[in-house]
């Protein structure tokens, strides 16, 4: 807008020269007054130079008519030349009642600028009361009555404007820059344009009309041909734009080109779907720094707007990062802006918090997202990405209280159908992302049942949606049903071959099932077409972690069990290379371990090569070993598992020296022969019944055979919190040879209820730490002696450091009758598996 009712006397060209004011004769007179008039309006002083003479006078004592003139041309002066907060400032303090009538419109314009609503009106009222039929006062109570908020009101001047239609230039001009405006507030961007286009039309040397059509066509979702639009003017006309207003079309721009090179991204595949993100990187580079050239000979009261232009310069910034899939190079920056105190929106804070949360920094990505969610307020739609980033923030911190608080929230706020909409029943996309959430939450909290159930029921309503499907799928793998989770991805191959999350857990569902060699192609096609996507990295730093070399320790010492070992401790372990071709993989196993009887002491060290092949639903082993001692020194072991469906799992095992030899026997220089075979029935992650046949075929002539069933149930299954119990039984027989040096009944078995708790007690991302309790109590036969009962408590520390190690070791004490002696034996742990890739 023009600055209306400022004279001709304060309207000249601002010169970027000019000769010094005298400040020597500071005296006030209206000579002097009049000569720094005629000074400004030729061009021979500046705005400010003027503008600081005439507050210099306005500080000395003068009389109230000279003051009214000085401070009337002050604000005259400070608002033709944009420093409207200066204006607005010299308004307050000199009081609207006590100024000239030229110099309350001037006013009203700085107050509009600077959203004091209270001085506008003022000034206004004043305007209108004085000069009643004034048209520029009547056009500016238009434009404080839309401020106010009174569309009606504004309308009803502006049709008063129109009646009859003005015939001068500028009225015409005003009252469609006024349409303009009503236009606006009224959400009809187009009308709007089309009375800035005409308007510019009468008079194209206003650049401020320019100005207005070019940031209303960025707003309009045209940001990218409003900066050429802008550059191209000013080009041709220097001046035409400032460059905070240039810089901050620049921003709308790149902000808009980053929205197309996202949407471009996810419909392509191949190196050439990030060469957009990659040009919008550039090209914030160049803007930051023309926007930081600019800031810093920028006037101070532009210092706002600057750090503004330059807070969503950064953020665009951050999730171009984010988006290229850079999260540590979006870290970094956001360190940097954090440590100049700079005040981001929403989604830079976003934008950042998803990069730590990428990077497995959840703890701190948590307040990260807190405060974007803050700071948005109600002006943040729910839900948001900002939003579901928290949910997930929120478990991978352990705050699942908080999670599902904020879920819940979601939930009430996201109806299944659009309230407003062109037409009624119209569903509401963001609803099925939201209802997808909680299946996966249910998922990631260890509630795969619940997950089933919900997108069981999600698939009914959306059996083309490719997240429920995929969600479906992720569950049957969860529930440990390998071949209807591969059968799953499999059909989503087809409905929906370019679904990145189908695609992911395609692969990994080909790895349960034991499919390396498909499962490491479709990883390859994977990267290959989506190379900056963190979900395939991720997906493919655990496909390497299972498919390649591995460290696996089993360690265990215990004592106060004479009837097997007064003392005794064994060191079980396996170093195995990475799959070969896909399907094999050489191992070694050693075993060490020393036993203390009262018969004397042995030491028994064994190690073994082998050879392992693994090809869907076959697993097969066989190892050449050799011992440093007993009958049975130099012997070959073997195993192997069939997955017969997901139900039915069957297992067979040889060993030449078997490691179950009781260490009285390997005192005394006997050796064993052991074999076993298996049944296992999967009812799914919480349900397991199993049959085990063993047999020991000793050196003696001692056959030894046993025979056990069990029963897993969980019964209780939170994020926080696991209970399960195990149902036992087993017998064994062999023959009766008085000889025997170690413990040989002829026959005995046992029952065993135990009662197992996890306690999650801590949780970082990938790394959890469990605390463990298990107690069990049953009875135990032996032939000849009749029945006891037997106990045991274990608690074990468990550590889940994501792909890098997996860790428990703990204590156990037991209790159980040996030949009618009931003997208390304690002993210590330690399991260790750690990935070697």
């Amino acid at each position: 807008m023009l600055a209306f009712g400022a004279s001709g006397a304060f309207a000249g060209p601002s010169v970027t020269a000019a000769p010094a004011v005298d400040r020597s004769a500071s005296a006030y007179d209206a000579q002097r007054h009049d000569a720094l008039i005629v000074a400004r309006r030729e061009g021979r002083i500046t705005a400010a130079q003027a503008l600081q003479q005439l507050k210099d006078w306005l500080a000395a004592p003068i009389d109230g008519a000279a003051r009214q003139r000085v401070a009337s041309d002050a604000i005259a002066i400070a608002s033709a030349d944009g420093r409207f907060a200066e204006a607005a400032a010299l308004g307050r303090q000199a009081k609207p009642s006590r100024l000239s009538d030229y110099a309350l419109g001037p006013l009203a314009l700085a107050a509009r600028r600077t959203h004091d609503l209270a001085l506008q009106g003022e000034a206004i009222g004043l305007w209108r009361a004085h000069q009643p039929g004034a048209r520029e006062a009547r056009i500016h109570e238009a434009y404080w009555r839309l401020d106010s908020g009174d569309v009606a009101g504004a309308q009803a001047l502006y049709r008063a404007l129109s009646q009859p239609a003005p015939t001068q230039v500028e009225d015409r001009v005003a009252l469609l820059e006024l349409r303009a405006a009503l236009a606006r507030a009224e959400k009809d961007p187009l009308q709007a344009l089309a009375a800035y286009t005409e308007a510019g039309a009468l008079r194209p040397g206003r650049g401020d009309i320019r100005r207005e059509a070019d940031f209303l066509l960025a707003s309009s979702g045209a940001a990218s041909s409003a900066f050429d639009n802008a550059e191209a003017a000013e080009r041709a006309a220097p001046g035409s734009f400032s460059p905070l207003a240039l810089s901050t079309l620049q921003q709308e721009a790149l902000a808009q080109r980053l929205r197309w090179a996202i949407q471009a991204r996810d419909q392509r595949i191949g190196a050439e779907r990030v060469t957009a993100l990659d040009r919008v990187l550039g090209d914030q580079e160049a803007a930051l720094a023309r926007a930081d050239a600019a800031a810093s000979k920028a006037a101070p009261e532009d210092a706002g707007a600057w750090r503004t232009v330059r807070a969503r310069l950064l953020s665009d910034r951050l999730l171009a990062l984010v988006e290229r899939g850079r999260p540590a190079d979006a870290v970094a920056l956001y360190d940097t802006v954090r440590a100049t105190g700079t005040e981001l929106p929403p989604y830079g804070l976003g934008a950042a918090a998803r990069a730590l949360a990428q990077e497995r920094r959840s703890a701190e990505a948590v307040p990260i997202y807190e405060t974007a969610i803050a700071r948005g307020g109600a002006d943040l739609p729910m839900p948001n990405d900002i939003h579901l980033g928290l949910i997930y923030a929120y478990q991978d911190v352990g705050r699942f209280s908080d999670a599902e608080a904020l879920l819940q929230r979601l939930e009430a706020a996201t109806p299944a159908l659009l309230h407003l909409a062109p037409e009624a029943g119209r569903p509401n996309g963001e609803y099925t992302e939201v209802s997808g959430m909680r299946g996966l939450m249910q998922l990631y909290t260890d509630r795969p049942a619940l997950a089933q159930q919900s997108f069981a029921a999600l698939a009914r309503e959306a059996p083309f949606n490719a997240g429920y499907a995929s969600g479906a799928a992720l569950t049957e793998r969860l529930r440990e049903h390998p071949e209807a989770a591969l059968a799953r991805f499999e059909a989503l191959a087809t409905d929906a071959p370019y679904d990145v999350g189908a695609r992911t857990g395609h692969v990994e569902a080909l790895l349960d099932a034991g499919e390396f060699g498909e499962a490491r192609r479709r990883a390859e096609s994977l990267a290959a077409d989506l190379p900056d996507s963190q979900q395939v990295r991720d997906m493919e730093r655990r496909r390497l972690t299972q498919v390649g070399p591995r460290l696996d320790v089993d360690a265990g010492a215990s004592s106060g069990g004479a009837a097997i070992a007064n003392r005794e401790w064994r060191i079980d372990s396996r170093l195995a290379s990475g799959l070969i071709d896909d399907q094999w993989r050489v191992f070694y196993d050693q075993s060490l371990g020393r036993g203390t009887t009262d018969l004397g002491s042995a030491n028994w060290a064994r190690g073994g090569l082998g050879l392992g092949w693994q090809r869907g639903r076959w697993l097969a082993e066989g190892v050449l070993q050799h011992a440093n001692g007993g009958p049975y020194r130099n012997s070959a072991a073997g195993r192997l598992d069939y997955r017969a469906s997901d139900a039915w799992r069957l297992s067979a095992t040889y060993d030449g020296d078997s490691k179950e030899l009781p260490w009285k026997a390997r005192v005394a220089g006997i050796g064993a022969h052991e074999a076993g075979a298996s049944v296992g029935y999967v009812v799914n992650e919480s349900r397991r019944f199993d049959l085990k046949w063993q047999q020991l075929d000793f050196s003696d002539g001692n056959l030894r055979s046993g025979l056990g069933l069990g029963w897993r149930e969980r019964w209780v299954s939170t994020p926080a919190f696991q209970l399960e119990t195990t149902l036992g039984a087993d017998a064994s027989r062999g023959r009766d040879i008085d000889t025997a040096p170690y413990f040989n009944p002829s026959s005995d078995g046992s029952a065993q209820l135990s009662a197992r708790a996890q306690w999650l007690g801590w949780k970082r991302d990938d790394r959890q730490f469990f605390h463990v309790v298990e107690l069990g109590g049953g009875t135990y036969r032996q032939a000849g002696f009749g029945s006891g009962p037997t106990w045991s408590l274990r608690y074990e520390h468990r550590w889940n450091l994501g792909s890098k190690l997996a860790l428990r070791y703990g204590l156990r004490i037991a209790s159980h009758p040996y030949d009618g002696v009931r003997e208390l034996q304690r002993g210590v742990f330690l399991n260790l598996s750690m990935p070697l890739q």
